[in-house]
């Protein structure tokens, strides 16, 4: 086998290539690269693979080989990611983003698999949910104080990623309003969406997607919309800035994050989807921007399926690249990760 690599994962590999056809397996083979012998066509995997896409999706395998498979593995341990400390996540998805695929318990798992010491899940708070809005679609965020504060020893924050929709800064949700309760019940006065969304979440991150809201506008207006987000008590952390292509004062936005306390995100998945190949220099230049400036980062995998929570090779490559302070890294572990959000928030219910 050769050195070639898709990822993390060998190029000329048997199963890689012709069973998976997956580009992004990367991090699932542990010796990339080292020209150990390759896997069959008819194997489940590769001996270096900690865990096969195929067998992950459970394809083409009986229920009495999976069972059989279980009962021979060995228990997964924690196996810290290399790279500089990072040991939290603060931006990953469940299936309730929807186009997202894993439960909160396989994103938990997966995280303390990675040796990770928090994980704060950040579904989607957006229009692109739900063409309709009720209060019923929103409940999931009603009830968020029945996950526990500690599972599979991993310290675990509830939050969400909340889209940014105009230019004066507001997100989404400030407009709508219930006057029924998600059990029919009649409220005494109309109910706000966003208010009743952030209530239970630790944090927000905010983030630009939909961007037609922002064409034909100008620099300033795209400054101004950053700067009234950062005034929103409960946005701890400005989502993926390097890939939205819209253009702002960076270091009016940069130096308000500072004095207010609040993150700017390195967004793993902004570095290495193909999709996103553009964004790299953009990316690059908000990091060292904050590392001239000493602002404080996050860093989060914006995992979409749990066998992505707690990577951050590429977030780790580019921090190396500018040389950037560990002391600026808000998530070099739990302590401090905490200790930033109630410092800007305020305490967390337990």
């Amino acid at each position: 086998m050769s050195s070639r690599t898709s990822g993390n994962t060998c190029g000329d590999c048997v199963f890689f290539g012709r069973r998976t056809g997956i580009v992004r397996t990367r991090n699932v083979c542990e010796r990339p690269g080292a020209k150990c012998r390759a896997a069959g066509r008819d194997e489940l995997a590769c001996g270096s693979y900690q865990a096969s896409p195929r067998t992950s999706f459970g394809l083409g395998i009986s229920r009495a080989s999976r069972a059989v498979t279980a009962a021979k593995a060995p228990v997964p341990q924690p196996r810290p990611a290399p790279g500089r400390q990072i040991l939290c996540d603060t931006h990953c998805h469940t299936l309730f983003s929807r186009h997202a695929y894993s439960t909160l318990e396989e994103d938990v798992r997966a995280a303390a698999a990675q040796g990770m010491e928090l994980l704060g899940i950040t579904d989607h708070y957006s229009s692109m949910l739900y063409a309709r809005q009720s209060v019923q679609d929103w409940q999931y965020f009603l009830n968020l104080w029945a996950w526990p504060r500690r599972w599979h020893g991993v310290r675990l924050l509830r939050g969400c990623e909340a889209d940014i929709v105009d230019l004066d800064g507001n997100i989404f949700g400030h407009d709508i309003f219930f006057d029924e309760s998600m059990t029919g019940g009649r409220f005494s006065r109309p109910h706000n969406l966003k208010r009743m969304a952030f209530a239970q979440c630790d944090y927000v991150i905010a983030s630009v997607h939909g961007k037609e809201f922002a064409h034909g506008a100008s620099r300033n207006q795209i400054t101004r919309m950053y700067l009234r987000v950062l005034e929103d008590p409960k946005v701890l952390i400005l989502g993926h800035i390097g890939r939205t292509g819209l253009d702002f004062d960076m270091d009016a936005v940069l130096g308000a994050a500072k004095e207010r306390g609040k993150l700017i995100e390195v967004n793993e998945s902004s570095l290495i989807a193909q999709k996103r190949a553009g964004s790299y220099e953009r990316c690059r230049q908000v990091v060292s921007r904050c590392a001239e400036l000493g602002v404080s980062v996050s860093v989060g995998s914006d995992a979409h399926v749990s066998s992505l929570v707690g990577h951050h090779e590429a977030v780790d490559a580019l921090l190396d690249e500018v040389h950037f302070p560990q002391e600026l890294v808000a998530c070099r572990d739990a302590a401090t990760f905490v200790g930033v959000v109630e410092s800007v928030i305020g305490p967390m219910a337990e």
